[in-house]
């Protein structure tokens, strides 16, 4: 980009464009869950899980 005339404007730029992204998923994270009914324990019972495709021998 021409406009960005040293590595720590870049730097700068980069910080921004990720903390607007990171804030973008958590807040379609946090609607996905309400829309899902989606709680914490759900969350922990699903770490908890271990599920595998079975194999056909």
């Amino acid at each position: 980009m021409s406009y960005i005339d040293t590595e720590q404007e870049q730097k700068e730029l980069q910080d921004i464009l990720l903390q607007f992204y990171r804030q973008k998923t958590d807040r379609l994270l946090l609607q996905f869950q309400k829309e899902n009914d989606i709680t914490q324990q759900t969350l922990d019972d699903w770490s908890c899980q271990h599920e595998r495709t079975p194999y056909n021998r």
